[in-house]
């Protein structure tokens, strides 16, 4: 019975979510075809008035919304979402060109800030009530009140315009030319650093406060007790007992942001100049592609949805008590 139901919420998440996803982008001013003849501005035509019809045409942007949302129904359940306007390419090969970049440091953020995020969280319990957990404690509450967009304009004014050790935008040179690939990976990873490195440190607070106060909770049961008596030192407590108890609740919640990692990659995309999803989020807003913020809408939906998915699926294989509760509810 639990199972449906969970099955039930994610399908009516992802209907309200294509609703949404029609709806929200018409909502903006202007249109596709505004925006190419220079946002409707006097004076400035690029597009003849048969060109103009012709592509209102081709994009079913003359008729009825009720017709337009049929057709925008159907090409999401075929994943058929048509050309992008503006790269005059298949709304599927653009995206799956950008991809990459993104997956590459929306990857080596998750990686780098779970890691640093619940060690320092660790570190920090173990250490409750003082001043170390103090200090960490307000200066993790003061990085977690810095937008990741300002972070990363001053990580790029600091390494990449004063000290000049990493590029200032891009995902590598162009026109570089190597006939080694471990050059051009080296290459990739210089232009990759300042953004993954600005998504990490936003990351990194939110994760250490969890892993913090899970931590805490967890150092005061009587087993932690019971385990310190018996003369277990303090990596044994720490490693052993602490750490795979606080973080079992913190699986859900980590899974839950690689996906606001993706979504924070719109902005330090954007500062960074980086041909990622989120910069093609923003170009295709800018832009009023309609075609493209409907494949990229669901495409962010659907990855959020399958790491929820992911997180319900292996919570109750990691805590016992919640999967007796899950079988308990079956059963019933």
């Amino acid at each position: 019975m639990l199972k449906n139901n969970k099955y039930v919420s994610y399908l009516l998440v992802l209907v309200f979510v294509l609703m949404l996803n029609f709806w929200l982008p018409r909502f903006l001013p202007g249109g596709p075809v505004e925006y190419i003849t220079g946002g409707g501005e006097e004076g400035v035509v690029f597009l003849s008035e048969a060109q103009k019809a012709a592509m209102l045409e081709y994009y079913h942007l003359d008729d009825s919304l009720g017709v337009q949302f049929w057709k925008y129904m159907k090409g999401m359940f075929t994943f058929d979402f048509g050309l992008s306007i503006t790269h005059k390419a298949p709304v599927s090969d653009v995206i799956i060109d950008r991809l990459p970049w993104t997956l590459l440091i929306v990857g080596l953020a998750s990686m780098f800030s779970i890691l640093i995020g619940l060690l320092i969280g660790l570190y920090s319990a173990w250490r409750f009530p003082g001043k170390t957990d103090r200090s960490l404690f307000l200066s993790m509450l003061s990085l977690s009140t810095i937008p990741e967009f300002l972070l990363g304009m001053v990580l790029l004014i600091a390494m990449a315009v004063k000290l000049q050790w990493f590029p200032l935008s891009g995902a590598k040179t162009a026109f570089f030319r190597s006939d080694l690939w471990w050059v051009h990976a080296l290459d990739i990873t210089k232009h990759a650093v300042l953004p993954a490195l600005t998504l990490t440190i936003g990351s990194i607070a939110g994760l250490y406060l969890l892993m913090r106060n899970e931590a805490i909770r967890v150092r005061n049961e009587s087993y932690i007790e019971f385990a310190s008596a018996k003369g277990v030192g303090s990596q044994g407590i720490i490693f052993t007992h602490i750490a795979r108890n606080a973080a079992l609740p913190l699986v859900t919640m980590i899974v839950i942001r690689m996906g606001g990692l993706l979504a924070g990659s719109v902005l330090v995309e954007t500062v960074f100049a980086y041909p990622g999803i989120g910069k093609l989020l923003q170009e295709a807003i800018m832009g009023r592609n309609y075609p493209l913020l409907h494949g990229l809408f669901l495409m962010m939906t659907l990855f959020v949805l399958v790491l929820n998915f992911i997180a319900d699926m292996i919570y109750p294989r990691l805590d016992p008590r919640i999967r007796a509760a899950a079988r308990r509810g079956e059963l019933e």
